[in-house]
């Protein structure tokens, strides 16, 4: 006899069930609300909501509210959104600091 992990409930009465839940707590660990962001994920989230990106001299750019360059690539370049998004937090952090000081 298998148990669920989660809730205790039977499994399988007879053989072997290769499942560790039951359809209930599956279903409820689909419908379980997202963890809330960390306080460093909501300012990044807040940073990317104000960036524009536009395409100058020849190169696409991401500039900051305070105009600041916070990522530049060339076109027909393919970038991935994490790697540059990363970039952009990074810079934009020593910038604000920087400024701080």
């Amino acid at each position: 006899m298998q148990f669920c992990k989660d809730c205790g409930g039977v499994l399988n009465l007879f053989g072997k069930d290769e499942r560790e839940l039951c359809p209930v707590c599956i279903q409820n660990q689909r419908v379980a609300p997202p963890a809330p962001a960390a306080p460093s994920e909501e300012k990044d989230g807040d940073l990317l909501r104000d960036t524009v990106l536009s395409f100058e001299n020849g190169k696409i750019v991401l500039r900051s509210k305070e105009g600041w360059e916070l990522w530049s690539g060339p076109p027909g370049v393919r970038t991935e959104l994490k790697t540059i998004f990363a970039q952009a937090r990074r810079i934009y952090r020593i910038r604000l600091r920087r400024q701080r000081n």
